[in-house]
């Protein structure tokens, strides 16, 4: 016997003689919700602080400290011949958390939030070490 055939024969052994019987698959009377309802209010509060700060801090918060590490680290005229975000100051179009949900940071939370562009949202994730020593993202452990 192969060693394909004697896993399958284990398999079948092990349920072999339980109560389970299989008569097809689940039913269900409704379709599952692609979002919960908690999610939805979280997310609708989400949307409603986003506008709210975009509105009070139109500027990008970011692209200063941004251009003044990699103005010290690499040189001005990289950071200008790069341009990545050359001393930034651009519309904001997103609000950043420092300290995200995977890390246990609140979506609601407005002391959480930084106004970002896209450029630099884009940067701080990229460079993540970088950023955290900059403040622009947190650990747990320095909630």
């Amino acid at each position: 016997m192969s060693q394909i055939d004697s896993l399958s024969y284990c398999v079948d052994a092990r349920w072999k003689g339980t109560n389970v019987k299989r008569s097809g698959p689940l039913q269900r009377k409704t379709s599952l919700r692609p979002v919960s309802k908690k999610r939805q209010s979280q997310q609708a509060a989400r949307r409603k602080l986003v506008k709210e700060q975009l509105a009070a801090r139109p500027y990008c918060e970011a692209g200063e400290r941004i251009y003044k590490w990699q103005k010290d680290h690499l040189g001005s005229e990289y950071a200008r011949e790069r341009r990545k975000t050359d001393q930034c100051y651009g519309r904001a179009t997103d609000i950043h958390e420092p300290l995200t949900r995977a890390r246990g940071g609140s979506i609601t939370d407005v002391g959480n939030t930084i106004s970002v562009c896209r450029r630099c949202h884009d940067w701080i994730h990229a460079h993540p070490d970088i950023a955290t020593d900059l403040g622009l993202l947190k650990h747990s452990w320095t909630k």
